[in-house]
């Protein structure tokens, strides 16, 4: 299998094998320093080694193994289906696309090729990060398709989450209206508030009820649609999404993080769900309103930190 990259800014001036384990960390050091001693690693076109230094702007091409196939939750189900539409509620551990060693183990992968009967026309109308579950929804028609992702764009969809945050958000029902943009200098991709150069960003959010001293269940109401936005907003104001290793930990604590994951049983990702979308269906013309329950390992999150009234 071969994929290239494009070397952002970040690690430009770090050696090759950094770069690799580092921003690629699904493979560990010692495989992908393997992988470059092998010749499978070129820079710009060029044989390398994993002392070489590269530079932003660097294509790093990898000829990489078939890889066994990952295991994923994919415990998905189909919340809406019509000959136009379908209302997927995704799993968290579940990626919506292909990307690296998830070459199949994929949501749209799965419906267009494994599910019974397969959707091989299905197309994303949006993402959602891969531990973050609940409603994601996709086209069935290309027209159907432009309309919706025209939607999107011009925010008339509603887009609706609930999410366990830590501490008590003050006031308990207001409106988080920071610029978004790429950390420069992150080793980790990640975003972060960026008043000079990011892009505007407007949340909504509402407490439903405080669960404890620590934690308060909330629902999120995204105008815009950046990158990561809700998780980035929670945690500028003091009040990050539990469970988001991204948001609370610095580049080295989050590699750590990754390859040495928490016990099983634990809340092991952000405690974020896709609850509601509501939209104009491109063909009935009607409002349509689709609503995912709450993932059963927020729900126990839930029950675990909540204190007796």
């Amino acid at each position: 299998m071969k994929v290239s990259s494009k070397l952002p800014a970040a690690f430009s001036g770090a050696s090759l094998l950094e770069y690799l384990s580092t921003r690629f960390n699904y493979l560990p050091e010692k495989t992908w320093l393997q992988l470059i001693t092998e010749g499978r690693i070129l820079c710009n076109g060029a044989s390398c080694y994993g002392a070489t230094i590269v530079a932003q702007g660097d294509n790093i091409q990898c000829d990489l193994p078939d890889f066994d196939q990952p295991v994923v939750n994919l415990a998905y189900s189909i919340v809406y289906q019509d000959e136009w539409l379908l209302g997927i509620n995704k799993p968290a551990g579940l990626r919506v696309h292909s990307r690296g060693k998830f070459v199949n183990a994929n949501l749209i992968y799965q419906l267009r090729h494994v599910h019974q009967p397969p959707f091989p026309e299905t197309n994303l109308v949006h993402r959602l990060d891969a531990d973050t579950s609940g409603l994601v929804l996709l086209a069935r028609d290309k027209d159907v398709l432009a309309d919706l992702v025209r939607q999107f764009a011009d925010g008339r969809v509603i887009k609706s989450y609930l999410a366990v945050v830590e501490g008590h958000l003050t006031p308990a029902e207001g409106s988080i209206d920071l610029p978004i943009g790429p950390v420069a200098d992150a080793r980790i991709p990640r975003f972060g508030v960026d008043r000079l150069k990011g892009k505007a960003a407007l949340t909504h959010y509402k407490t439903l009820r405080r669960l404890s001293a620590h934690y308060s269940l909330v629902e999120l109401q995204p105008e815009t649609g950046r990158t990561h936005q809700l998780r980035v907003h929670l945690a500028a104001i003091g009040h990050p999404i539990a469970g988001d290793a991204l948001y609370t930990m610095n580049d080295d604590e989050y590699l750590d993080y990754r390859h040495n994951p928490p016990l099983q049983g634990s809340l092991n990702r952000q405690a974020l769900h896709s609850h509601q979308l509501q939209f104009l269906h491109p063909i009935h013309q009607t409002r349509c309103t689709l609503s995912a329950p709450l993932s059963g390992d927020i729900e126990g999150f839930i029950q675990q930190v909540s204190e007796p009234d």
